[in-house]
């Protein structure tokens, strides 16, 4: 049963029918839109069109047979009113205005016709926007950019930015992170980021949530509805502003104010939701969060094909606050067995080449190496990197297909031993030189990183990314156990968050 939060926007989620007023041969919302499964409840509006995309195009939407639900406004912002006036005279629930120039550009006749447009909406119909992307929802259908997966997953997104919800979906897709709903909301004159979060927080498809947020209206109201959706799911949180010159910037993208980052780091803690520092960082916290298990302690083995790779990834893990304990006795002997010790080192990194490469004198596979090393009662995580694609290419030549497929298998039983029957927490890192414009390469590197997808391991393009997303998932852990006590003061947050 669905909770009455949720129930509130579901005109904006799960529309019936969906009008794009604006529509031309070139907008991204009509072009969205007839490619999902909502395209036969799509309807195009243009005076000055009597057809778009070989489709039907309406004068007006009073011209329109039936109930719409859900209108897209993508008219120039002085002629917002007008056609506002008209979807609300039609009976349309969720508006999204598209549009941009209104109180962001800072202009005082800018300010009044937003406030005109909100008052004419007030308590008739629900606004997203204006200056925004709107919504996405795989499960209904509704979109905004053509190239969208349709597949439907775990990950809800709330963004200030339309550019972040883009990116959002477009580096998502490359990255195997499937949404539930992403939403960009922009100026917020009436659905705000507290909106959206409640009804994420209650949402069945939902199980992870990351906010972008520039600035609030009502810090309070934020500060609660924050706390309600840590406390039922895991929350990430990007802020936008945290300088003089971003808060700056943030202002007159979205007419927000920003307020200090301290405060705003502050009620994060409060609220129980992990703060990230950048969009990266954020994608790749959800994908860990949407797929891996959590890690029961600090403690992270590193399997590795580089001496010099090891020592860095000791050093980002310990940045990252966590922990490269050394191997106990019983993982060393049993590796010993299994490694040569030329130009090898069994110890926590472990740099264990030859295992990767079937070298004369191994005497044992990586999946070997995977199983003992989960054993370990001081390992609760293992990162392994697997970066080795050109060079396996250039020493196997033509029998690297076969070769490669093995590894891979390889690869995946020892990470589905470690998280299926021993409980670790496995990430992945499968890297690519980003210099490399091989065609084949590129190639070898999909299947890697698809093989290991498909069993719903977190695969990563950098070690630096894996060891950070590992990072945010202790974190979460953590604070799910209660061994992270958030501050009980309350900052001075009120007269700064507005």
């Amino acid at each position: 049963m669905k909770s009455d939060k949720v129930r509130a926007l579901e005109c904006v989620f799960n529309p019936g029918a969906v009008a794009v007023i604006g529509a031309s041969d070139y907008d991204g919302f009509s072009q969205a839109l007839l490619s999902t499964k909502i395209r036969d409840r799509v309807f195009l509006v243009n005076p000055k069109r009597r057809e778009i995309h070989g489709r039907r195009c309406y004068a007006s939407i009073l011209d329109i047979e039936g109930d719409i639900d859900y209108v897209v406004i993508a008219v120039p912002a002085l002629h917002v009113p007008e056609v506002l006036g008209e979807c609300i005279q039609k009976g349309a629930e969720a508006v999204h205005i598209f549009t941009a120039g209104f109180s962001e550009t800072g202009l005082e006749e800018r300010r009044a016709l937003e406030e005109e447009v909100r008052e004419m909406a007030r308590g008739k119909v629900r606004l997203i926007g204006p200056n925004c992307m709107g919504v996405c929802c795989p499960r209904s259908g509704l979109t905004f950019i053509p190239d969208a997966s349709t597949e439907a997953g775990p990950v809800g997104v709330v963004s200030q930015s339309g550019t972040f919800a883009e990116q959002f979906l477009s580096v998502g897709k490359l990255r195997n992170v499937k949404f539930s709903k992403v939403v960009s909301y922009g100026n917020a004159i009436d659905l705000d980021c507290p909106d959206f979060l409640e009804y994420l927080a209650h949402d069945p498809d939902t199980e992870v949530v990351a906010l972008y947020m520039e600035g609030t209206r009502n810090g309070n109201r934020l500060r609660a509805a924050m706390t309600e959706a840590a406390k039922l799911k895991p929350v990430l949180a990007l802020k936008g502003g945290v300088t003089d010159h971003g808060r700056r910037a943030a202002s007159s993208h979205t007419g927000s104010l920003a307020g200090a980052p301290e405060i705003w780091s502050s009620l994060f803690k409060q609220a129980g939701v992990i703060q990230v520092e950048d969009f990266d960082e954020l994608l790749d916290a959800a994908l860990a969060l949407s797929c891996a298990r959590l890690p029961s302690g600090k403690g992270t083995a590193i399997i590795t094909n580089s001496g010099g790779f090891s020592v860095l990834e000791t050093d980002l893990c310990i940045k990252a606050g966590l922990e490269v304990p050394p191997f106990g006795k019983e993982t060393i002997s049993e590796l010993r067995k299994m490694v040569p010790l030329a130009g090898t080192s069994i110890a926590n990194p472990l740099d264990a080449w030859p295992i990767y490469f079937n070298t004369p004198g191994t005497r044992g596979t990586l999946a070997d190496a995977i199983r003992v090393l989960s054993h370990d009662e001081n390992i609760h995580s293992i990162v392994l990197h697997f970066d080795e694609v050109g060079y396996l290419r250039r020493a196997l030549g033509a029998a690297v297909e076969d070769y490669l497929g093995e590894l891979i298998e390889v690869m995946v039983q020892g990470c589905r031993y470690a998280r299926d029957e021993m409980g670790r927490t496995v990430m992945t890192c499968v890297a690519l030189d980003a210099y490399s414009d091989d065609e084949e390469d590129r190639r070898y590197h999909f299947l890697a990183k698809k093989a290991l997808e498909t069993e719903r391991f977190p695969v990563y393009p950098s070690l630096g990314a894996s060891i950070k997303a590992l990072s945010n998932l202790y974190r979460y852990a953590s604070l799910r156990s209660g061994s992270h006590k958030p501050a009980r003061r309350r900052p001075p947050a009120d007269a700064s968050l507005p």
